[in-house]
Protein backbone atom coordinates (compact mmCIF):
# COMPACT_ATOMS: atom_id res chain seq x y z
CA UNK A 1 0.00 0.00 0.00
CA UNK A 2 1.52 3.52 -1.30
CA UNK A 3 1.96 6.08 1.12
CA UNK A 4 -0.63 8.35 -0.18
CA UNK A 5 -3.07 5.30 -0.22
CA UNK A 6 -2.44 4.72 3.31
CA UNK A 7 -2.97 8.08 4.68
CA UNK A 8 -6.26 8.76 3.13
CA UNK A 9 -6.88 4.82 5.35
CA UNK A 10 -6.19 6.96 8.09
CA UNK A 11 -8.69 9.82 6.81
CA UNK A 12 -11.76 7.08 7.52
CA UNK A 13 -13.85 6.28 10.57
CA UNK A 14 -12.92 2.62 11.71
CA UNK A 15 -14.72 2.78 14.74
CA UNK A 16 -16.81 0.19 15.75
CA UNK A 17 -14.96 -2.23 12.96
CA UNK A 18 -13.45 -5.80 14.49
CA UNK A 19 -10.38 -7.14 13.50
CA UNK A 20 -11.62 -8.92 10.07
CA UNK A 21 -13.50 -5.70 9.60
CA UNK A 22 -10.72 -3.71 9.40
CA UNK A 23 -8.73 -6.23 7.30
CA UNK A 24 -10.79 -6.14 4.28
CA UNK A 25 -11.06 -2.63 4.90
CA UNK A 26 -7.49 -1.72 4.55
CA UNK A 27 -6.17 -4.61 2.91
CA UNK A 28 -8.03 -7.35 1.82
CA UNK A 29 -5.54 -9.66 0.75
CA UNK A 30 -5.15 -13.11 1.71
CA UNK A 31 -2.85 -13.67 4.61
CA UNK A 32 -1.43 -17.15 3.92
CA UNK A 33 2.28 -16.19 2.84
CA UNK A 34 4.81 -14.22 4.42
CA UNK A 35 4.79 -11.05 2.29
CA UNK A 36 1.36 -10.23 2.47
CA UNK A 37 1.56 -10.86 6.67
CA UNK A 38 4.41 -8.81 6.48
CA UNK A 39 2.91 -6.43 4.51
CA UNK A 40 -0.37 -6.46 6.92
CA UNK A 41 1.82 -5.81 10.01
CA UNK A 42 3.51 -2.88 8.82
CA UNK A 43 0.09 -1.05 7.98
CA UNK A 44 -1.58 -2.04 11.36
CA UNK A 45 1.95 -0.50 12.92
CA UNK A 46 1.53 2.97 10.97
CA UNK A 47 -2.54 2.55 11.54
CA UNK A 48 -1.81 2.05 15.18
CA UNK A 49 -0.57 6.09 15.80
CA UNK A 50 -4.10 7.17 14.99
CA UNK A 51 -6.65 5.52 13.30
CA UNK A 52 -7.42 2.53 15.55
CA UNK A 53 -7.80 2.30 19.21
CA UNK A 54 -6.63 -0.52 21.39
CA UNK A 55 -9.08 -2.69 21.69
CA UNK A 56 -9.06 -3.14 17.74
CA UNK A 57 -5.55 -3.42 17.79
CA UNK A 58 -5.06 -6.18 20.07
CA UNK A 59 -7.92 -8.22 18.31
CA UNK A 60 -6.45 -7.43 15.11
CA UNK A 61 -2.66 -8.94 17.03
CA UNK A 62 -4.76 -11.81 17.83
CA UNK A 63 -6.46 -12.03 14.41
CA UNK A 64 -2.62 -12.12 12.89
CA UNK A 65 -1.42 -14.30 15.11
CA UNK A 66 -3.96 -16.74 14.19
CA UNK A 67 -3.07 -16.59 10.53
CA UNK A 68 0.54 -17.07 11.24
CA UNK A 69 -0.51 -20.04 13.14
CA UNK A 70 -2.77 -21.75 10.11
CA UNK A 71 0.40 -21.72 8.05
CA UNK A 72 2.05 -23.88 10.54
CA UNK A 73 1.82 -26.88 8.00
CA UNK A 74 2.68 -24.94 4.65
CA UNK A 75 5.98 -23.36 6.19
CA UNK A 76 9.29 -23.91 7.41
CA UNK A 77 9.38 -23.29 11.02
CA UNK A 78 11.95 -20.66 11.02
CA UNK A 79 9.71 -18.99 8.88
CA UNK A 80 6.62 -18.91 11.81
CA UNK A 81 9.21 -18.07 14.40
CA UNK A 82 10.43 -15.02 12.23
CA UNK A 83 6.75 -13.90 11.26
CA UNK A 84 6.24 -14.24 15.44
CA UNK A 85 9.11 -12.64 16.42
CA UNK A 86 8.44 -9.91 14.08
CA UNK A 87 4.69 -9.29 14.89
CA UNK A 88 5.76 -8.74 18.25
CA UNK A 89 8.24 -6.43 17.04
CA UNK A 90 5.83 -4.21 15.17
CA UNK A 91 3.11 -4.57 17.57
CA UNK A 92 3.93 -5.99 20.42
CA UNK A 93 2.78 -3.46 22.91
CA UNK A 94 -0.81 -4.23 22.15
CA UNK A 95 -0.78 -7.57 23.25
CA UNK A 96 -3.50 -8.51 25.45
CA UNK A 97 -1.59 -10.74 27.54
CA UNK A 98 1.18 -9.07 28.22
CA UNK A 99 1.98 -9.62 31.72
CA UNK A 100 2.76 -13.58 30.43
CA UNK A 101 5.02 -12.95 27.79
CA UNK A 102 7.64 -15.58 28.94
CA UNK A 103 7.27 -19.73 28.77
CA UNK A 104 9.32 -20.51 31.76
CA UNK A 105 9.58 -24.24 30.67
CA UNK A 106 10.76 -23.48 27.00
CA UNK A 107 13.30 -21.28 28.86
CA UNK A 108 14.75 -24.65 30.28
CA UNK A 109 13.85 -26.48 26.78
CA UNK A 110 16.48 -23.78 25.55
CA UNK A 111 18.78 -24.31 28.05
CA UNK A 112 18.55 -28.34 27.23
CA UNK A 113 19.05 -27.67 23.78
CA UNK A 114 22.34 -25.51 23.06
CA UNK A 115 22.89 -23.96 20.11
CA UNK A 116 25.17 -27.14 18.60
CA UNK A 117 22.53 -29.51 19.57
CA UNK A 118 19.11 -28.10 18.24
CA UNK A 119 17.59 -29.32 15.36
CA UNK A 120 14.58 -28.46 13.10
CA UNK A 121 12.43 -30.41 16.09
CA UNK A 122 13.73 -27.54 18.44
CA UNK A 123 12.76 -24.95 15.60
CA UNK A 124 9.26 -26.18 15.80
CA UNK A 125 8.72 -26.26 19.12
CA UNK A 126 9.14 -22.28 19.58
CA UNK A 127 7.03 -21.99 16.91
CA UNK A 128 4.47 -24.22 18.36
CA UNK A 129 4.70 -25.64 22.11
CA UNK A 130 1.88 -28.17 21.50
CA UNK A 131 4.42 -29.92 18.91
CA UNK A 132 6.70 -30.72 21.63
CA UNK A 133 7.82 -34.63 21.54
CA UNK A 134 7.60 -37.06 24.88
CA UNK A 135 11.88 -37.38 24.96
CA UNK A 136 12.03 -33.64 24.67
CA UNK A 137 9.53 -32.75 27.85
CA UNK A 138 11.70 -35.53 29.36
CA UNK A 139 15.26 -34.12 28.48
CA UNK A 140 13.33 -30.73 29.51
CA UNK A 141 12.49 -32.01 32.85
CA UNK A 142 15.99 -33.67 33.73
CA UNK A 143 17.47 -30.45 33.55
CA UNK A 144 14.78 -28.50 35.86
CA UNK A 145 15.33 -31.36 38.27
CA UNK A 146 19.42 -30.78 38.23
CA UNK A 147 18.50 -26.88 38.69
CA UNK A 148 16.02 -27.93 41.43
CA UNK A 149 18.77 -29.84 43.42
CA UNK A 150 20.57 -26.37 43.76
CA UNK A 151 18.34 -23.54 43.64
CA UNK A 152 14.46 -22.75 44.17
CA UNK A 153 12.02 -22.46 41.32
CA UNK A 154 9.39 -19.46 41.21
CA UNK A 155 5.47 -20.05 41.42
CA UNK A 156 5.86 -18.88 38.16
CA UNK A 157 8.04 -20.95 36.85
CA UNK A 158 6.20 -23.83 38.87
CA UNK A 159 3.04 -22.72 36.86
CA UNK A 160 4.69 -23.61 33.25
CA UNK A 161 6.18 -26.81 34.29
CA UNK A 162 4.15 -28.96 36.52
CA UNK A 163 1.64 -29.27 33.07
CA UNK A 164 4.19 -30.84 31.81
CA UNK A 165 5.23 -33.41 34.90
CA UNK A 166 1.58 -34.32 34.39
CA UNK A 167 1.69 -34.82 30.65
CA UNK A 168 4.71 -37.36 31.59
CA UNK A 169 2.44 -39.60 34.21
CA UNK A 170 -0.31 -39.13 31.59
CA UNK A 171 1.70 -41.50 29.00
CA UNK A 172 1.80 -43.99 31.50
CA UNK A 173 4.99 -45.09 30.00
CA UNK A 174 6.61 -47.37 32.21
CA UNK A 175 9.93 -45.92 31.04
CA UNK A 176 8.97 -42.40 31.77
CA UNK A 177 7.67 -42.69 34.84
CA UNK A 178 10.93 -44.58 36.32
CA UNK A 179 12.83 -41.70 34.64
CA UNK A 180 10.33 -39.34 36.79
CA UNK A 181 10.26 -41.23 40.14
CA UNK A 182 14.09 -40.60 39.94
CA UNK A 183 13.99 -36.72 40.04
CA UNK A 184 14.84 -36.23 43.51
CA UNK A 185 14.96 -32.62 42.74
CA UNK A 186 11.70 -32.47 40.81
CA UNK A 187 9.74 -34.46 43.35
CA UNK A 188 10.85 -32.54 46.78
CA UNK A 189 10.30 -29.03 44.47
CA UNK A 190 7.12 -29.98 43.34
CA UNK A 191 6.21 -31.77 46.45
CA UNK A 192 4.76 -34.94 44.67
CA UNK A 193 5.60 -38.97 44.57
CA UNK A 194 3.88 -41.13 42.14
CA UNK A 195 1.76 -44.06 42.91
CA UNK A 196 0.31 -46.96 41.02
CA UNK A 197 -3.70 -47.44 41.57
CA UNK A 198 -5.68 -50.18 39.64
CA UNK A 199 -2.62 -50.60 37.18
CA UNK A 200 -2.57 -46.89 36.29
CA UNK A 201 0.23 -44.13 37.55
CA UNK A 202 -1.19 -41.23 39.19
CA UNK A 203 0.52 -38.03 40.78
CA UNK A 204 0.03 -37.50 44.78
CA UNK A 205 0.79 -34.23 46.28
CA UNK A 206 2.82 -34.91 49.55
CA UNK A 207 3.70 -31.33 50.20
CA UNK A 208 0.99 -29.00 49.21
CA UNK A 209 2.42 -25.77 50.68
CA UNK A 210 5.78 -26.43 49.06
CA UNK A 211 4.65 -27.43 45.66
CA UNK A 212 2.58 -24.15 45.96
CA UNK A 213 4.75 -21.42 47.31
Amino acid sequence: MSENKLTKENDKDFRDLGAEAIWKEVYGQPLTTKKNLLEYMEILRQFSKQALDENQLQESYIFIEEHIQKMSKQVKANTLVFLKKELEAKLGKFKKEKKKTEDYFLEFFSQTYPQNKRTREYTFVLADKNRISDTQVLETLKRVNTFCLKGKLTKEQKEDIFPMIERMVDTQSLGFINQLKSMEGLRKAFGFRIVEDHEMFHIKKTNKKRATS
